[in-house]
């Protein structure tokens, strides 16, 4: 597999993904699904090129794939316990104002 093909492919399917879950507009869905369209011919591209190479070098590219997405999901984590720790106690006294005025109701 080429390596920047298929980091290229990843974080295009990335950002089609939260293009989608986040945004809901038609204009959207539509960068959404050209950036998914993106990702999958990249990542076509790389299995394509990918056969060209030697043993040696494929688990080389592997390695470095397995890499960037270690740091993709450490990055991630630490966002979220960073963030989480920062808007824990807004987060919870916005619920409880809206539970005091009836507004909505969590049972967790």
């Amino acid at each position: 597999m080429c390596p920047i093909c298929w980091i290229s492919g990843f974080i295009a399917a990335l950002l089609g993904g939260s293009f989608i879950a986040v945004v809901n507009h038609p204009i959207s869905w539509i960068l959404s699904i050209i950036l998914i369209s993106y990702a999958c011919y990249k990542f076509y591209e790389a299995k394509k090129r990918g056969n060209k190479m030697s043993q040696e070098t494929k688990g080389r590219n592997k390695k470095t794939i397995f890499r960037f997405i270690q740091g993709v999901v450490v990055g991630s984590v630490f966002t979220v316990i960073i963030f989480y720790g920062l808007t824990y106690k807004e987060h919870q006294r916005m619920h409880n104002l809206l539970e005091k005025h009836g507004i909505e109701k969590h049972e967790h």
